[in-house]
């Protein structure tokens, strides 16, 4: 599967960037990446996010800024009975050589888009600030719709609490063969993360040795294709350890573990704590 650019569709021939509430029983989408800026607010939902060489898992009021061309997922589990709820904004940084960012009023905003290069996630207190003014944004037409995107980049543009989400280290200036190659390895461990997957499958999607292949997806990701795969299981079952009943060694057979051990293992290398003990805790204390 070759990597595009997901253009936006906008609404009406007056517009000039996209903003509207979205709601469905599945949020998922291949790693890609658009020349847009794109803010996502989650309003409700839950689920696995990738940015650049980042994994984590979203949830609900979750806001994020993402920069041109980096390369993003977000992907939660099928389930009919359940939605995401979530406000997406795409933009661009200027239009006809022409950028609305660089006049001075707008200089903490044109330095949080630079910041945006490696994406932001915003603490809560900042969603709180933007939220409503993100759901009107959503309804908006005109000029009004145009203010309200300046006033809520300048409100974000000033909040000092934010976590970056891609490593300095992430290579976004990819070529375009490059990106073709990287996009069917991950999209390959995303949909296949239950089964076995072993380096040299990986390595014969890019029709590379195992050795090449592998410095290849470190140099392209930050990461490599090993700490990726075993990365993403974890956040699946942290998702099922959230969102059902299943006892622990389920989950770990489901997600792609072969024994009980090193799925314990793994999880806590990776989350810090066991898996039993992130389940009480979620439930305790975020229930």
């Amino acid at each position: 599967m070759k990597l595009a650019y997901n253009n936006i569709k906008l609404l009406s021939p007056t517009d000039s960037f996209l903003a509207e509430r979205r709601k469905t029983p599945y949020f998922g989408n291949n790693w890609h990446y658009h020349i847009e800026f794109e803010l996502l607010l989650i309003i409700k939902g839950n689920g696995v996010r990738v940015v650049g060489d980042n994994m984590s898992q979203f949830g609900d009021n979750q806001l994020v800024l993402m920069g041109s061309n980096l390369p993003h997922l977000f992907r939660n589990q099928e389930d009919e009975t359940k939605e995401v709820d979530y406000i997406v904004i795409k933009f661009l940084y200027g239009l006809n050589d022409i950028s609305l960012f660089k006049i001075p009023e707008l200089t903490t905003v044109d330095q949080l888009l630079k910041r945006s290069a490696r994406g932001i996630l915003f603490n809560s207190e900042s969603v709180k600030y933007v939220k409503r003014k993100l759901i009107q944004l959503s309804k908006t037409q005109g000029v009004k719709k145009l203010i309200n995107l300046i006033e809520v980049l300048g409100i974000l543009s000033e909040q000092k609490d934010f976590d970056y989400l891609a490593s300095e280290s992430f290579n976004i200036g990819l070529a375009s063969k490059d990106k073709e190659r990287t996009q069917v390895v991950i999209d390959y461990i995303t949909q296949n993360y239950n089964e076995d997957i072993r380096l040299e499958d990986l390595a014969a999607l890019t029709h590379m040795t195992t050795n090449s292949f592998c410095r290849f997806f470190k140099e392209n990701t930050g990461n490599t294709a090993f700490n990726f795969l075993r990365e993403f299981r974890i956040n699946k079952a942290c998702q099922l350890l959230i969102n059902t009943d299943q006892k622990i060694s389920q989950i770990c057979y489901s997600t792609g573990f072969n024994s009980v051990s090193t799925f314990n293992r793994i999880f806590k290398i990776i989350k810090g704590l066991s898996a039993s003990d992130f389940r009480f805790n979620y439930h305790k204390y975020l229930k």
